[in-house]
């Protein structure tokens, strides 16, 4: 009988292991920012189609629907191209580090900075873990990217 219940306390405790493994998996990710730290649960996010890694969320604007504003969380080492399929107006870094390479042209992007691009070739490599918001408008989207978005986005 010892036997017996030696083989189910170990597969209890098997049992107890893998599931806590499995929710370790599931603690939220902790980023330090300049002024203090942030715990973020990346629930009810979207990521990006190109880096399942990069976070996004649409900031609805009830004032001016034509403003397309997002706010994304891009994990150092990062990188997009957009490709004509997004355009960006600007681009405000809340926190972390990245080179935003707009026509060629190479900005370091730091926090609590903002530049506007408006281009649909923009390109960017994250140097530190990185909270953006970018806004453009609608009404100046080329077709390609308004069908872009509106048949994978919408």
């Amino acid at each position: 009988m010892n036997e017996e219940k030696q083989k189910v306390l170990n597969r209890v405790n098997q049992l107890i292991s893998l599931r806590t493994e499995e929710l370790i998996q599931e603690l939220p990710s902790v980023h330090e920012i300049d002024d203090g730290i942030v715990i973020r649960f990346f629930t009810e996010w979207d990521n990006c189609a190109d880096d399942d890694n990069i976070k996004w969320k649409k900031i609805a604007n009830d004032d001016k629907p034509e403003e397309s504003v997002v706010f994304f969380f891009l994990p150092k080492d990062s990188y997009f191209e957009l490709n004509q399929r997004f355009y960006i107006g600007c681009m405000t870094c809340l926190n972390g580090k990245m080179e935003v390479d707009v026509n060629g042209e190479i900005t370091l992007l730091e926090g609590y900075t903002k530049i506007c691009v408006d281009s649909e070739d923009v390109k960017g490599r994250v140097l530190e873990n990185t909270y953006l918001i970018t806004c453009s408008d609608r009404t100046i989207w080329s077709e390609t990217t308004r069908e872009h978005v509106e048949s994978n986005y919408a």
